[in-house]
């Protein structure tokens, strides 16, 4: 059965110490501006003849997204946009790919979500401009821990409302491994912890459905980006609670050989 993939990307890339805009609720997150997010993409599945939201993910190359594993259903999938509503806005570009260019991680793990990952390999080259550019990828032995990034997507702001056209960001702050393995198992009594997994610190502020596979970054000094993390899991959207995401370190030789 063919899978298409529909890519849609707007990025925006301007400094992380943006004006605060009014906020609203990734959960209680801010409206992204043009070109703030220069790596981001939207993904989309087809439900019963129209598009429902789905996840996110991030450009790395020009011919390949990283996302989340449990982010490539076999459906018809978008890649999104600032305004994933308005196919005319400027900085779009759009693609259709087949399944046949998607690659989940061979250990992932449906029920504990381990090795949540999977990769899209674009059958034609996306064009970079000011408005789309790649994140890059960490350094193997960088553990980010206690360092300010930012996480973005148009996951859902509260579950009686449909999820917000335009995109939306956090700013967050990763914990240490060590300090987030406890709050894990008082959320999660059990569950294991593996150093796969980078960890937010619970906030008032928090990714929500929708926000899957998107990308959590870094900001150099130079203007450029780098992925430390995809959006895995969290609790039911809860404030307060840890947020999970994969750590891109993690699967470095993975996605060198398979992009």
């Amino acid at each position: 059965m063919w899978q298409l993939i529909l890519l849609t990307f707007l990025v925006h890339q301007r400094s992380l110490q943006a004006q605060h805009l009014p906020e609203k609720r990734i959960i209680n997150g801010f409206n992204a501006v043009p070109k703030q997010f220069p790596y981001q993409v939207y993904l989309e599945v087809r439900e019963n003849c129209k598009f429902q939201p789905y996840c996110g993910g991030v450009i790395i190359s020009n011919r390949t997204i990283l996302t989340a594993a449990h982010c490539v259903p076999k459906s018809l999938i978008l890649f999104g946009a600032l305004d994933r509503s308005n196919e005319l806005e400027k900085g779009q570009q759009r693609l259709i790919a087949t399944s046949k260019f998607v690659v989940v991680h061979p250990e992932y793990d449906t029920e504990q979500l381990l090795n949540d990952i999977a990769l899209i390999r674009l059958p034609t080259e996306i064009r970079f401009d000011e408005y789309i550019q790649p994140a890059k990828l960490p350094d193997l032995d960088q553990l980010y821990d206690n360092e300010n990034a930012v996480t973005s997507g148009w996951g859902l702001t509260n579950r009686e409302q449909p999820p917000p056209t335009q995109l939306l960001y956090l700013n967050v702050t990763v914990f240490a491994y060590d300090d987030c393995r406890p709050i894990v198992h008082k959320h999660y009594p059990g569950r294991f912890v593996p150093a796969s997994w980078i960890c937010l610190k619970p906030s008032q502020s928090t990714p929500c459905y929708g926000d899957s596979g998107g990308p959590l970054a870094i900001r150099n000094d130079d203007g450029t980006n780098t992925l430390i993390g995809l959006t895995s899991f969290g609790m039911n959207c809860s404030l307060n609670t840890p947020v999970m995401y994969t750590r891109v370190s993690s699967f470095l030789q993975w996605i060198k050989q398979n992009a």
